[in-house]
């Protein structure tokens, strides 16, 4: 399982928001027999009828049962995309990609026709690649593991998800999902300088005033976990990184001739690190290890080695603090 971020949608209101909505317009749409209103057609609901809104409700609803259950697992994933960019950066990428992204199914519908492409199914498909172009980007992998000598990570699944629905139609569903990739590909590209744009000061103020104490969600309950597996879901870091803090300080504690305070001392700093609390006032600072600066390297590898010394530093060589800060860093 994906173990960036805590459970829940705490600290990602606009996930919240489209997993609901989305959720209840499917449910809506199927109990009221409209399905039919949803899906995009160039000929005759464009063309002929000038139904224009299609462009719009396309991307509000699911036609079946097995694309609301999927989408729905990858919408509640996409929320670590929220937390990294915030919550105002991500509205707006949502609001590009929707943008570029219809209009690049109607260029298909369009180019695509003589291939056997009618309409585009309903749903947010052409979005959700968007955001997972940025979730492949932008998110390490936490952990790997091997499955009959296959080496897989915990983003393999959402992988295996996103593949079943971009082929569950054939083309019907591969044109909107390239639309997608494409659209989140031109964002991460930055071309214009369109990663800069956000909405207005206006609405971004009405929607923190009156919005967001609605939808926003309260931080996970503390959670009484003991196992590095268990704490890794709980707290949502990496699981690596709190073994390889465990496992500097058994090995510190286990050196030869080590007097009976440092191994108190060291003991007392894993507990405290277990216990997510911060180094006690009077322990010195030391420099970060290559141990640590490689970890963080293999797990960042789009940024910089002196970034990583800098969060090393202020995390004062603490591996789960330093992730945190990695993760929170624009």
């Amino acid at each position: 399982m994906q173990s960036v971020g805590p459970a829940g949608f705490y600290n990602a209101p606009i996930s919240k928001v489209i997993a609901l909505s989305v959720g209840a317009t499917s449910l809506l749409a199927s109990v009221l027999n409209i399905k039919p209103y949803f899906h995009l057609q160039l000929s005759p609901h464009l063309t002929t009828h000038h139904q224009f809104w299609r462009l719009f409700v396309s991307h509000l609803a699911f036609a079946n049962s097995s694309d609301l259950l999927f989408g729905g697992i990858m919408i509640y994933h996409m929320r670590v995309i929220e937390r990294h960019f915030g919550t105002a950066k991500y509205a707006a990428f949502l609001a590009i990609a929707w943008l570029v992204s219809t209009l690049l199914e109607v260029g298909a519908l369009v180019m695509l026709s003589k291939l056997g492409l009618r309409s585009i199914p309903a749903g947010p498909l052409a979005i959700l690649f968007a955001m997972l172009y940025q979730y492949h980007r932008i998110i390490p992998v936490t952990y790997k593991f091997k499955i009959f000598g296959a080496t897989l990570s915990d983003k393999t699944y959402i992988y295996v998800i996103a593949a079943h629905m971009m082929l569950s139609q054939s083309i019907a569903t591969i044109a909107p999902a390239a639309c997608g990739l494409f659209a989140g590909a031109l964002y991460r590209s930055d071309i214009m300088g369109i990663k800069r744009w956000r909405f207005p000061k206006m609405v971004n103020n009405f929607a923190s005033r009156m919005l967001l104490p609605v939808v926003a969600s309260a931080p996970a309950a503390r959670s009484t976990a003991t196992t590095p597996e268990q704490r890794a879901q709980s707290t949502g870091l990496p699981m690596e990184a709190m073994m390889a803090t465990g496992i500097r300080n058994r090995r510190q504690a286990g050196r030869a001739g080590q007097p009976r305070g440092g191994v108190d001392g060291t003991m007392r700093e894993y507990i405290g690190t277990l216990a997510g609390r911060a180094p006690e006032a009077g322990t010195s600072a030391r420099p970060p290890s290559e141990e640590h600066i490689a970890i963080l390297m293999t797990m960042f590898p789009g940024q910089t080695r002196e970034t990583v010394i800098h969060a090393l530093s202020t995390a004062h060589s603490d591996l789960n603090r330093a992730v945190e800060i990695m993760l929170s860093s624009p």
